[in-house]
């Protein structure tokens, strides 16, 4: 089952935690600019999202913040692309790639619950992509 961002808006909750950890939470928030309960927020979403796909691990980029392949540099996003380009086949793009099947299927499985999120990303590469090679184009042309 795919899961989906709730429409209802926010929810208050209350919890206590080690006045440790609320100091460290604090520190980071701090230093990444950002907002307490929203990176509380995401720590306990990526915990439980990696709780549940143990081969899968957030990872910070120029894309912003994405899931990816333990044990590799690859997004899932990048993983999904690559298994579709191999006709659907997860043993052909695992081939391809030269990783275990076992790790395209756990990044499979992720994209089987977060469908949505992991194609907005796969369109957002795509977009971002295609600007570099105009960039590039026009910076041929200009040197002719």
């Amino acid at each position: 089952m795919a899961h989906k961002q709730s429409k209802q808006g926010k929810q208050s909750v209350s919890f206590r935690f080690d006045p440790i950890t609320v100091r460290r939470l604090k520190d980071h928030a701090a230093d990444a600019g950002a907002g307490q309960t929203a990176l509380a927020e995401r720590y306990i979403d990526e915990g439980i999202r990696q709780d549940e796909h143990p081969l899968i691990y957030f990872r910070e980029g120029a894309a912003g913040r994405r899931p990816a392949l333990l044990g590799s540099r690859l997004d899932v996003a990048e993983v999904v692309t690559t298994i579709r380009q191999n006709n659907g086949s997860v043993e052909e793009a695992a081939s391809y790639l030269e990783m275990p099947v076992e790790q395209l299927e756990a990044a499979a499985r992720y994209y089987g619950e977060y469908t949505d999120e992991v194609d907005e990303l796969i369109e957002r590469s795509q977009a971002a992509s295609e600007r570099e090679r105009e960039r590039w184009r026009r910076g041929q042309e200009a040197l002719a």
